[in-house]
């Protein structure tokens, strides 16, 4: 078996073992980025704030703000929001690169500048971008292991790759990670960085929405693609060409183009959530099985879809999944090609997506800035 093989392997049947290889720290907190206040909105249960939606009453003001005068004038990646409620931190990543570490999120409330409270460290330095500029996109965090990953994409879609910060609670302030290559890695083709989350335990999947033909033993493959990385890196094709864990082709009803995207994991079920924007067809938000990627092919279809419509979703943006509970987020933008856009006040809930469904769609009450523009949410904490 080859060493790719065996990783994946072990990938995967650590996922599918006890709750060592996975834990159980989920947490009912919701974490909001609302970059029109440039503030992190937290309620203290995301059901409440669910309840209140589906009874058509009004969400009730966040049980605690957390602001900055560090990142007030930043403009948060797209799902540039990563939660770490092993180690109680929140992670906020900006368009330009600079990652802002907030500690003691569980309980953090008002304005924060302490270092004791908050620090920052940046993904590279101005020499270490793309040609045409580069734009920074959704961040995940392995908590089992302290990594943080976060798409980097060119301006114009021409390439992409995936920062990898080991020991990312540990990143000393004002640090900057450079050169990039000792801490990126991807396909050097791959085009469009779309969305990635992080698996438990060692491994990354990522969304692109083009790069270079992908071949198996008998078949050739272009389009948007997903990837799997069982050991926090993606597999490059060997010498002959031929890739491996990978999914491609019209069967995995990826929208071609694509240009932006979002990803959410599911590590209890081991379900992999994709929105590959826009919404084309009722079947927006498309699941896959983990184990869909080592069955030999990479046309796949999806295990199964959501319920939710095209209409629906028309302006979906961004999706979020806790690791260890069964909830997600998601969040539209108005304008959307690709970087660009600007988030909205409406935030969909889906509770227990294993069991399929539509979200619920909260209507966020509006802060003194006006109408919340959400850029980045999460679940979590130590309940």
């Amino acid at each position: 078996m080859s060493r790719s093989s065996c990783l994946r392997a072990a990938l995967l049947l650590c996922l599918a073992a006890l709750p060592g290889c996975v834990g159980d720290s989920g947490g009912r907190t919701l974490y909001v980025y609302d970059n029109a206040s440039s503030s992190v909105q937290a309620w203290a249960d995301v059901d409440v704030v669910y309840q209140a939606a589906a009874a058509g009453t009004a969400v009730a003001a966040p049980d605690r703000t957390i602001l900055s005068s560090l990142y007030s004038s930043i403009t948060l990646a797209w799902d540039g929001l990563a939660l770490d409620s092993n180690r109680n931190l929140l992670y906020l990543v900006s368009e330009g690169g600079t990652v802002y570490v907030i500690t003691k999120a569980a309980t953090q409330d008002g304005s924060i500048s302490a270092t004791t409270d908050i620090t920052s460290f940046a993904l590279g330095e101005a020499t270490d971008r793309y040609s045409a500029g580069s734009v920074f996109g959704q961040a995940a965090v392995d908590a089992s292991d302290n990594i943080l990953y976060v798409m980097e994409t060119a301006k114009d879609g021409s390439g992409s790759r995936v920062w990898k910060v080991t020991g990312a609670s540990g990143q000393v302030n004002g640090n900057s990670l450079t050169p990039a290559a000792s801490y990126t890695f991807g396909i050097s083709s791959d085009t469009y960085g779309a969305g990635l989350a992080a698996v438990p335990g060692g491994g990354v999947y990522g969304l692109f929405g083009g790069g270079s033909a992908v071949y198996s033993s008998t078949e050739t493959y272009t389009g948007p693609r997903l990837r799997l990385g069982p050991a926090g890196s993606f597999v490059a094709p060997n010498v002959l060409g031929v890739s491996s864990d990978v999914l491609i082709g019209g069967d995995t009803l990826l929208a071609n183009p694509l240009t932006y995207g979002s990803l959410g994991y599911d590590a209890q079920n081991r379900a992999l959530y994709v929105f590959g924007g826009p919404a084309t067809s009722s079947t927006a938000i498309l699941v896959f099985n983990a184990g869909e990627f080592s069955l030999g092919g990479f046309d796949q279809a999806p295990a199964r879809s959501l319920g939710d419509s095209a209409a629906d979703l028309a302006s979906l943006r961004i999706l979020s999944h806790p690791a260890n509970s069964d909830w997600m987020l998601g969040a539209n933008a108005t304008a959307v090609t690709g970087t660009t856009g600007a988030g909205q006040a409406t935030l969909f809930i889906w509770k227990a997506p294993s069991e399929g469904g539509a979200a619920i769609q909260a209507a966020l009450p509006e802060t003194t800035a006006g109408a919340v523009q959400i850029r980045g949410m999460a679940i979590g904490g130590n309940d």
